[in-house]
């Protein structure tokens, strides 16, 4: 028997969401419109994954691939032939728990891959997705129960079905890699492809006026793309949510987008689908998943730049692989370093200092969002926006030598920011494990600041 007109659509939109999730794009599912999934028009793949646990939980591994097999066109990005994860999210959904919990894994991360030795986490999916799947068991003990994969070209259609993303962009910027070229600073309306161009750069450069150069804006590129990539999932996410409500033809156009480039494990049902619309539900009394990256530290193997990780990804892994063990549904008033943007300005007298404490920040889990000069000072400060105090206390915590912390109405674009003085000792490399906690809104940074915000900056 033929589906139902409303069934199809649910399907349909069911899909566009899982794109959302995958390409961590959105952080909402609009659960009433989940009604029925059409499965069968997903691709399906045999895999050997972990025995689910009872109660109705999972851990759902999201990846967004970046095979070119289906396109020649230059502007998706220059690179290797064949496919790459782009993107390695772990959705970890407990049916008892307050929250779930999304755990981003750097592309960087290197791990000993099964069958094949040292590599960096993203060599893992060119040996196809068990190699992904068998990586995060062997090297972190973590069980994979589901498996959702899309790739650029979805994304892509997907973004243009919602419409033009808005990011405010101080400076000119590019990245001659994925072939985002920015040339108007301002508010800028991205299309489809200049939006998956911004999500896909891990070597943004911005152009400094005053040395007529381009300069590089991520000390650590992996980690500074996934912080781009979680701020723009707020926007798409709420363009989605509206599209859903308010405009069914524009939201059967964004299913239209996702459902044909959708691969989920054999054994992926409906139930799945509701697990997954429950995960990262969010309005203003649920705030959705709680969001991390996999805490880790640069180094260099083999003559290349990856990221090991530290100590303090532990905490995150011990949740992944509980479903007993609450996620803590008062981590939202909790302050952790990759929920917090922080700019820092020299004012110490030393050449290079911003420099050298916006990498230390980052390597710990800080979003950077640029660097500057300030008139100099005795004693460093932490200025942080109203409401950032527990941000402000926790970037205090790292900074070695005397500090004062000080709120301030004009802190814009950051939640804090740093102001190196002639106390400021460095960075501290702490052990603390960070704590799951929610996306916090990313507002237009003052002319100064170096860091592109997506949001609505008319």
């Amino acid at each position: 028997m033929a589906p139902r007109a409303g069934e199809t659509f649910a399907s349909r939109v069911g899909f566009s969401v899982i794109l959302v999730i995958v390409l961590s794009i959105a952080s909402v599912l609009f659960l009433n419109i989940l009604i029925v999934l059409k499965l069968g028009k997903a691709d399906r793949v045999d895999l050997t994954l972990a025995e689910s646990p009872d109660g109705g939980g999972a851990n759902y591994l999201l990846i967004g691939s970046d095979t070119r097999e289906f396109s020649s066109d230059p502007a998706f990005g220059n690179g290797v032939g064949g496919q790459r994860s782009d993107t390695i999210m772990v959705l970890h959904f407990d049916p008892d728990s307050d929250r779930a919990l999304l755990v981003s894994f750097p592309r960087d991360l290197w791990v000993d891959v099964p069958g094949r030795g040292d590599a960096k986490i993203n060599a893992a999916f060119n040996e196809g997705p068990q190699s992904v799947i068998d990586t995060l068991s062997s090297n972190f003990n973590v069980p994979v129960h589901h498996y959702v994969e899309v790739n650029f070209e979805s994304f892509q259609g997907m973004v243009e079905a919602i419409g033009t993303i808005p990011v405010y962009f101080p400076v000119a910027a590019r990245d001659l890699y994925s072939n985002l070229e920015i040339f108007t600073p301002g508010c800028n309306e991205l299309n489809g492809l200049q939006t998956l161009q911004f999500v896909r750069a891990r070597h943004l450069e911005l152009y400094d006026a005053a040395e007529d150069d381009w300069e590089t804006s991520d000390p650590i590129p992996d980690i500074g793309r996934i912080g781009r990539q979680q701020a723009i999932l707020r926007v798409i996410g709420e363009k989605a949510m509206t599209a859903a409500f308010t405009n069914p033809f524009k939201a059967n156009k964004i299913a239209d987008a996702a459902v044909s480039e959708v691969t989920l494990d054999s054994d992926f049902g409906r139930g799945d689908v509701f697990a997954l619309a429950d995960g990262f539900a969010s309005s203003e009394e649920e705030p959705g998943p709680a969001t991390l990256t996999l805490p880790t530290v640069g180094a260099t193997r083999g003559g290349q730049s990856v990221l090991e990780a530290t100590d303090d990804a532990e905490t995150v892994l011990e949740q992944l692989r509980n479903f007993d063990t609450e996620i803590r549904s008062d981590a939202a008033s909790d302050a952790i370093p990759t929920e917090t943007l922080v700019r820092v300005l020299n004012g110490s007298g030393a050449e290079g200092a911003a420099a050298d404490a916006i990498s230390e920040l980052t390597i710990l889990g800080f979003i950077p969002s640029g660097t500057g000069n300030a008139n100099e000072r005795g004693v460093s400060e932490v200025r942080y926006a109203p409401g950032a105090e527990d941000k402000a206390d926790l970037v205090a915590s790292v900074v070695a030598g005397e500090v004062d912390v000080i709120e301030d109405d004009n802190v814009e674009g950051a939640d804090v920011v740093l102001v190196l003085g002639g106390s400021f000792e460095g960075i501290i490399r702490t052990t603390t494990a960070p704590t799951p906690g929610p996306s916090t809104g990313a507002q237009p940074p003052p002319t100064a600041s170096l860091a592109p915000v997506p949001g609505d900056c008319s």
